[in-house]
């Protein structure tokens, strides 16, 4: 079954409204996930080793440690070079990007009437204090 393009759209709208509305549940739920996938890579490779190999336990969870260790590293070392590579990239195209957004927000606010730049900066005002007394 083919999942529609709206269906995702939705899944991933509702998804980041949930997460700034509740950002420790939202955290609780990646953390619980991602230390039970560790758990279970450790446990699967355990079970491996310990079956092919027939070692001890401690032998076991040395050679286990190792080979966790050594895929922690190889990611860690792919995150780096495409964050590498991604950083040059985000170096050289953010200040064309930046300077064309500033443009088109300063042709927008100039185009608006008295009337709806004064309720811009009501409506943004009325929020920012909304925002300081939920917090305060």
């Amino acid at each position: 079954m083919v999942i529609s393009t709206h269906l995702k759209l939705a899944f991933v709208l509702v998804s980041a409204i949930l997460t700034v509305m509740m950002p420790d549940v939202a955290y609780s739920l990646v953390e619980s996930t991602l230390v039970g996938l560790f758990e279970l890579l450790e446990f699967t490779l355990d079970e491996i080793i310990e079956h092919f190999f027939h070692t001890s336990r401690h032998t076991t969870q040395v050679i286990v440690f190792y080979i966790m260790m050594g895929l922690f590293i190889f990611i860690a070392y792919r995150i780096f070079v495409h964050s590498k590579r991604l950083y040059f990239v985000v170096r050289r195209e953010f200040p064309d990007w930046w300077i064309q957004q500033k443009e088109r927000i300063l042709v927008q606010w100039l185009s608006l009437s008295i009337g709806k730049k004064l309720k811009m900066i009501s409506g943004c005002t009325l929020g920012v204090a909304c925002v300081a007394v939920l917090v305060l």
